[in-house]
This record gives C-alpha cells, sequence and structure tokens, in this order.
C-alpha cells in the first residue's frame, strides 16, 4: 500500500503551467501558487499557521486507517500547488493579490479562473494516477475497480478541462461580465476560508441539480477576507446558468441567519482547500468538530454516496451577521 502511495505521490506533484493559453508565453519555473493567498491565510493564523486536514495522499490514507483530524499548518505550505508558473502566477492574479479585494468583474472572473485551474490541476493528476494504476493491474482482481475510478476520473478531468478553457477564454477576451457570481458580505472577520470548484448535486432544500453520470457544470466557492471581515463568493460561467442558479440561488433563500453556517458545511463538504482558525477550530464542541471531519473523511472515499440532505441547515456553526447580498 504504501509504495503505491508513493508512486501516485509522484504524480501529484507534478509541476506544469495550466495557463498556456492566457497572455504571455511560460517563463521562469513552475512555482507552488496558493490557491488562497498568504495575505488572506495571516488574517486567520496564529504564530504563522492555520488549522486544516493534510490533503496529501500520504495523510489521506494513513487517516483512512486511523480516523480524519485537523492539524496546525503553515501559511507558507498551505493550498499550494504546482499549476503555474512564476510568470502567470504573478501577471495573472496581480489583481487579486496586489489590490484589496472589492469583487469587480474582473476580480471575481480571476478568482473563479484560479478555482477550476485548481480543479483541473488535481483531476488531471487523479486520471494519470488511476490509469497508472489500472495498467500495473490488468489481470489482477483489482483490475475493475481501477477501470471503474478512470472512468470517472476522465469524466471529471473533462469536465473540468472544459470549464478551465471557457474561462481562459473569456480573460482572453475580457468578457468578465460572463461570469456571474453570488456575494455575500458579513459583519464579522472570517474564521474559516476556502477556495475551489466542485460540481453540486444538491442544492440547499436537498433538490437535485445534476447528476454526476450526465454532463455537469462547476462551481466555485471562495470564503475570504475583505476589508477585514468574511466575504462568501460563488462564481459560476454564465453557459452553466442552469445548474449554478438553482444551487446558489437555493442559498440565497435561505435565513441569513443560517449563511454563515450553511457556507461552512459546503466548505468542508465539497472544498479541498479548506482552513480555520486555530480559536474559532477549539472553540467548536467536540460533537460538531467531528461533524465537519466526518464531511471530510467521506468526501475523501470512493464508496461516499451524498444525502439529498448533505447541505441541509443542522448546526450552528458561526455568528457571522451578512451585511449584504449581491
Amino acid at each position: 500500500m504504501w509504495s503505491f502511495t508513493e508512486r501516485h505521490q509522484r504524480i501529484f506533484q507534478l509541476k506544469e503551467c495550466v495557463a498556456t493559453r492566457v497572455g504571455s508565453p511560460c517563463h521562469g519555473r513552475i512555482v507552488r501558487a496558493h490557491i488562497i493567498p498568504r495575505s488572506q491565510l495571516r488574517q486567520i493564523a496564529q504564530r504563522g499557521r492555520v488549522i486544516a486536514v493534510p490533503t496529501s495522499l500520504t495523510a489521506v490514507m494513513r487517516m483512512q486507517r486511523s480516523q480524519f483530524e485537523a492539524k496546525e499548518i503553515g501559511v507558507g505550505e498551505f493550498s499550494t500547488m504546482n499549476c503555474f508558473c512564476a510568470n502567470h502566477d504573478k501577471a495573472l492574479f496581480a489583481r487579486v493579490e496586489d489590490v484589496p479585494l472589492n469583487f469587480s468583474s474582473e476580480q471575481l472572473t480571476l478568482l473563479h479562473y484560479r478555482a477550476v485551474a485548481a480543479e483541473f490541476y488535481h483531476r488531471r493528476n487523479q486520471l494519470e494516477s488511476a490509469a497508472l494504476e489500472h495498467d500495473l493491474e490488468t489481470g489482477e482482481p483489482n483490475d475493475l475497480r481501477f477501470s471503474w475510478i478512470v472512468t470517472w476520473s476522465g469524466k471529471a478531468f473533462h469536465e473540468a478541462h472544459d470549464a478551465l478553457r471557457r474561462t481562459e477564454k473569456l480573460i482572453a477576451a475580457r468578457r468578465f461580465k460572463d461570469i456571474r457570481s453570488l456575494v455575500v458580505r458579513f459583519d464579522a472577520p472570517p474564521d474559516v476560508m476556502t477556495a475551489g470548484a466542485f460540481r453540486p448535486q444538491y442544492d440547499f432544500a436537498a433538490r437535485r441539480v445534476q447528476n454526476l453520470a450526465e454532463d455537469c457544470s462547476y462551481v466555485a466557492m471562495h470564503l475570504l477576507a475583505a476589508n477585514g471581515a468574511a466575504a462568501l463568493v460563488f462564481t459560476w460561467l454564465q453557459t452553466d446558468a442552469a445548474v449554478a442558479e438553482q444551487f446558489v440561488g437555493s442559498f440565497a433563500a435561505r435565513p441569513r441567519e443560517q449563511m454563515a453556517s450553511l457556507a461552512v458545511q459546503c466548505a468542508f463538504e465539497h472544498i479541498e482547500h479548506t482552513c480555520m482558525s486555530n480559536t474559532w477550530w477549539s472553540d467548536l464542541k467536540r460533537s460538531m468538530r467531528a461533524a465537519l471531519l466526518e464531511r471530510v473523511r467521506r468526501a475523501n472515499s470512493l464508496a461516499y454516496r451524498r444525502s439529498p440532505r448533505c447541505l441541509s441547515y443542522r448546526l450552528h456553526y458561526a455568528d457571522w451577521p451578512v451585511a449584504d447580498i449581491r
């Protein structure tokens, strides 16, 4: 098992810039690009560290045999992926890294692009890893299992690739208005931060929004700080409006006092790059921490089948009053 893990950990650390079709050619080395900027992470860090569930393949494999747990991780190490060269990482994301977040249409497009790029990078490596194991296991009892993994990984890869390329075209044409969004500003500092893209299966009213066996659309989610207060952002391509607007609309229809807790649940359910402050995590009841960790454990299991009520409001995780919804 550990030789398997080491082999596939190398694939998941593949260094390649995915932004080859945006702007200038690649220059310089591949960098460990942050999906959540360091400047954001420092706002919830204590002694330069945040709390998160480790995401490396080796750590996940170990936790599958014991239990999932959250640990301190340095802000320089959290949410990094080898998917951009130094040139593109600096030039593409200067508008969200070097200036305050005001969630302009350009900033929203760049946030969406980075989240989809990270998803594409992860899905591509997942597909290559599963395909390699399938080739090695040919004729063995595990062959059918890896064939199933290859099929589903390939589907997710192609859908992420399609979303990435469509977003790149919008950036190249500066058609930022073709990225739709819901922005919820809270009147309190964030305790949790997240960034990523996912294919929603059910909405916040326990209704199916899409069947993962059919053609699927992506939604990106960010929970960040803007002007010292928490801000939740959902973004999606205008061409994916049918699925995304049902999902996001069901969130917007929830009572405002539930929105912070539902955002936390959604992050732990769907987004790998999710972290929190030590104080907030320590202050949660043990049962509430266990419920969030169980979401992460199930999300990392190939056998997990989501319930329609996976995002229903049940526990109160955060007291961030809603200040504005756009």
